[in-house]
C-alpha cells in the first residue's frame, strides 16, 4: 500500500488529538523497505494460540530435510498432529506444501497444546520437528486479568519480562 505524506499527517495528527498531545508539527521519515525473504532455509513450526478454540500454525521445512529422507520436495506431504499436555492427540491435518500456515480450530478443554510435524514415507509416518508448547486459555479469567492456568502466584514482573522476552 502506498500511503501520500497528506494522508500519514492525518493519521498522526488524530492519533495526538486522542491521546490528549498537542503536536502541531512532525516530520515523516521514510526508510527503504526491503521485503522479506519467502523462505529462510531453517526447518521452523511455531504454534501461536488465537483464543481458547483456536491456533495458528507456520512452519517451513527445507529442501535437504525432505531430501535426507528420500523424497522429492515437489512432492511432499507433510502430517500434522495437535496434542494436549498429556500427550493425547486433539486433531490431524495435512498439507503437501514445506512452507506455509493453518488455522487449527480445538476445544478449549486442554491446559497446554503443541504440534509434531511428520513427513510421510510411504505409508509410514518420519517425525521431523515439534512446535512450542503454549498454554491454553480458559474461557473464564481468575480476577478479570489472568487466564486460570496461570498461577495466582506468578508475579505481575515475570509475566511483563516473559512477555518482553517473546516468552522465553
Amino acid at each position: 500500500m502506498n500511503f501520500t505524506d497528506e494522508l500519514i499527517a492525518q493519521s498522526l495528527s488524530h492519533i495526538c488529538k486522542s491521546s490528549g498531545a498537542k503536536v502541531t508539527d512532525f516530520k515523516i521519515i521514510k526508510e527503504d523497505s526491503k521485503e522479506l525473504p519467502k523462505r529462510y532455509n531453517k526447518d521452523k513450526l511455531v504454534l501461536l494460540l488465537i483464543n481458547p478454540n483456536s491456533s495458528f500454525i507456520y512452519w517451513e521445512i527445507t529442501d535437504k530435510t525432505v531430501e535426507k529422507l528420500g523424497i522429492n520436495p515437489k512432492n511432499v506431504e507433510l502430517s500434522f498432529k495437535l496434542f494436549d499436555e498429556n500427550h493425547l492427540e486433539i486433531v490431524e491435518f495435512s498439507s503437501p506444501f514445506t512452507i506455509g500456515d493453518y488455522y487449527i480450530n480445538h476445544t478449549n478443554t486442554h491446559k497446554a497444546i503443541y504440534v509434531k510435524l511428520f513427513l510421510k514415507v510411504g505409508e509410514k509416518l518420519e517425525y521431523i520437528l515439534s512446535s512450542n508448547l503454549i498454554g491454553a486459555l480458559d474461557k473464564t479469567l481468575k480476577f478479570g486479568k489472568y487466564s486460570s492456568l496461570l498461577d495466582e502466584n506468578v508475579s505481575d514482573d515475570l509475566i511483563y519480562t516473559s512477555t518482553l522476552l517473546g516468552g522465553k
